[in-house]
């Protein structure tokens, strides 16, 4: 985690950066509104609540940006050295009375970034305000409106063909397979782009869950025993699935290999590059391929876990999607949990699931500490690998799957 926004009003924009080298020399950050590059902020201010937390030594790691800013404009903070982005990337710049974060659809209409998001969607949705939601890049997501009967949530402006293999995937896939997704309204046709709305779900993100934190963590673990059941949907290839989601399992396998070639650390880069072996010789099963927290949401009048923001659905290693769900969680905890859902109702144990587990949460923990290797969770996680290598080998009946 290179550094966090930890507020955006129309005066200022705060936060801390810490450089991922942990280097002693001075680091800053650039401020940029609406795609224009505004403010170079040193990050010199004390933060003891970072230390503590255990992210640095140093307490001088804190920037406060002195800015005016309009609600509507939207907010990316990077690491001036790198280019890194901080946090999900986006901030959108809220009224200060705007307590339920929606802009009204006349001002959006005017803004420069928002408007051309805003317009194509009018004369097919009679949108009273919005709000944009940022996705993890430092684009938007999609917008949530609302109408005067309603709520949805709007994916904008996706290529034409992206978008109807995605209306392929909802009315083909999630919906026949009863899948825990939220319901595909209507596909608007802009020509050679197109957006979609979809039902939006009254929750709370797992990620922000605090009461009966354990009990939502489970009932996911059984929704996505569940998933991987599916196998592959007839009639699909893999050029209609996963691609989305293979290319992002394949730059964090080599970013973390490259990161220990770079800081010459052989005996770990020979020990990943055996994981990254195994990666590839997992079963495949359909995968959301993107299954962090906040990609969870808790239904508020049910307590079911609903899971959001398909893009990167695929058949995908085995494990994938519990790895990245259970990334906050301690290894030890997390295994415990996986070994308890997989005997519950009669399931099976599945060592090829587990193996995948193991090796995609030792990846992902890599890439974001960087002396992840000299840590007791690393110590543990190899020791379970090792131990779930001599089990089985991956592939060979350890997984039943529809292909």
């Amino acid at each position: 985690m290179p550094g966090f926004v930890d507020e955006v009003s129309q005066q200022f924009v705060r936060g801390w950066h810490v450089d991922d080298d942990r280097r002693a020399g001075p680091r800053a950050v650039l401020v940029s509104i609406n795609g224009e590059a505004r403010y170079c902020a040193l990050c010199q201010e004390p933060r003891p609540d970072v230390v503590e937390a255990g992210i640095t030594t140093r307490s001088d790691v804190g920037f406060l940006a002195p800015i005016p800013l309009q609600p509507g404009d939207l907010v990316r903070v990077s690491a001036l050295d790198s280019g890194r982005l901080l946090n999900d990337g986006l901030a959108v710049v809220m009224a200060d009375d705007a307590a339920d974060g929606f802009i009204d659809v006349e001002s959006g209409m005017s803004h420069p970034v928002l408007g051309p998001w805003i317009a194509p969607l009018r004369p097919h949705l009679d949108v009273r305000a919005f709000r944009p939601l940022p996705g993890q890049t430092g684009q938007f997501s999609a917008l949530e409106v609302r109408t005067a009967d309603a709520r949805y949530i709007v994916h904008c402006q996706l290529p034409r063909a992206y978008a109807l293999g995605l209306e392929r995937l909802y009315r083909q896939v999630l919906a026949p397979g009863g899948i825990a997704a939220p319901s595909l309204k209507a596909v608007i046709d802009h020509g050679e782009t197109a957006s979609l709305v979809v039902e939006r779900i009254e929750g709370q993100p797992l990620v922000a869950y605090r009461e009966g934190r354990e009990t939502a963590f489970r009932d996911t673990l059984d929704s996505l025993e569940w998933l991987a059941q599916i196998g592959r949907p007839d009639g699909w290839s893999d050029r209609d699935l996963g691609r989305r989601g293979r290319r992002a399992l394949n730059r964090m396998i080599t970013d973390v290999c490259l990161a220990a070639l770079k800081r010459r650390r052989w005996q770990e880069l020979e020990r990943l590059l055996k994981m990254a072996l195994v990666v590839y010789r997992l079963p495949r099963v359909f995968s959301h391929g993107d299954l962090h927290p906040q990609n969870v949401l808790i239904q508020e009048s049910t307590g079911a876990p609903i899971f959001i923001d398909w893009d990167h659905a695929g058949m995908l290693p085995v494990g994938c999607d519990l790895a990245r769900l259970l990334l906050s969680v301690p290894p030890r905890l997390a295994e415990a949990w996986i070994e308890e859902a997989q005997g519950r109702e009669g399931a099976p144990r599945r060592d090829a699931l587990r193996l995948g587990w193991l090796v995609m949460t030792y990846f992902a923990l890599s890439r974001r500490h960087p002396d992840f290797h000299a840590t007791e969770e690393s110590r543990y996680l190899h020791q379970r690998y090792a131990e779930s290598r001599c089990r089985k080998r991956p592939g060979f009946g350890a997984i039943s799957q529809r292909q």
